[in-house]
């Protein structure tokens, strides 16, 4: 368990500074067009894994590659290899088995002593949760069942864990997510971060508006390529201090410039 007081960090200095970051515990959704903020993500996860803790992924996109952390990791200073053994990724292959896993999860964060007890961490993603309820192969009627109950499971495992769900939801997916999903979606989490293209590029980056639902607080973001630091993670944030200690030794003074002396001592030597 970890305190509910300290916050995560959004793995972006340039967000950390304008919306707030998420609270323990709960329940938030990132609404993207694509995939814009995979890279926040695993910057997030990166931040977890190098300060010790655990970290679980369901993959519900079937398409999660980790080999972008080990850089990652490398930047912060942590071992690849002994991070990743806390790293936790989990993947269904169908709405049926993507649901069990999630209440597995939280039926694991509800028991009092390991083996049985979830590994203790803050962070928890789903990422394109909603994708595998769209399946044709499902009646309509099945998957919102299906996609409401799996939402209740996040919320159990997000209390008993104490921990942050981070749930993903892409609005431009094939086949594309229903009105009664994405309403259902935004009406179980606790908060809303949404992104949208803004059309035009910022530093050479293309740059996209954030929008948090609980405060109405919006930002103009450049995302960061993957792999690449902002100067604000160099930022000095403590005080500067007194690296000299003692006071140089005084140097006297001529009251005859220098090139003045030197031209007298010319003229002595030549007997002028």
């Amino acid at each position: 368990m970890y305190d509910a007081n300290e916050p995560l960090s959004w793995g972006d200095p340039a967000i950390d500074q304008v919306l707030p970051r998420p609270n323990l515990p709960s329940m938030l959704l990132i609404e993207q067009e694509r995939k814009e903020f995979h890279g926040v993500l695993l910057r997030m996860v990166a931040d977890e894994l190098a300060a010790g803790r655990p970290v679980h992924w369901i993959d519900g996109g079937m398409g999660f590659d980790p080999s972008p952390l080990l850089p990652l990791l490398r930047m912060r200073g942590c071992h690849g290899r002994l991070a990743l053994r806390r790293f936790h990724i989990c993947r269904g292959f169908t709405a049926h088995q993507t649901a069990s896993i999630i209440e597995r999860l939280a039926r694991e964060a509800s028991s009092e002593k390991a083996p049985e007890r979830i590994a203790a961490g803050r962070l928890i993603i789903a990422s394109d949760l909603p994708r595998m309820f769209m399946d044709t192969q499902l009646k309509a009627a099945e998957g919102r069942s299906l996609l409401r109950a799996t939402l209740k499971q996040c919320r159990f495992l997000s209390r008993d864990s104490q921990a942050l769900i981070l749930i993903t939801s892409r609005r431009y997916s094939s086949p594309p997510l229903s009105r009664d999903m994405r309403l259902m979606l935004s009406q179980e989490v606790d908060d809303v971060l949404r992104l949208t293209g803004t059309g035009r590029a910022r530093r050479g980056f293309n740059s996209m508006r954030l929008h948090l639902d609980s405060l109405d607080r919006g930002m103009v973001w450049a995302r960061l390529p993957l792999g690449q630091t902002s100067l604000l993670e160099f930022r000095q944030t403590h005080a500067s201090r007194v690296d000299c200690c003692f006071e140089p030794p005084a140097t006297c003074s001529s009251l005859q410039p220098k090139g003045e002396s030197r031209a007298v001592a010319a003229r002595t030597a030549s007997g002028v």
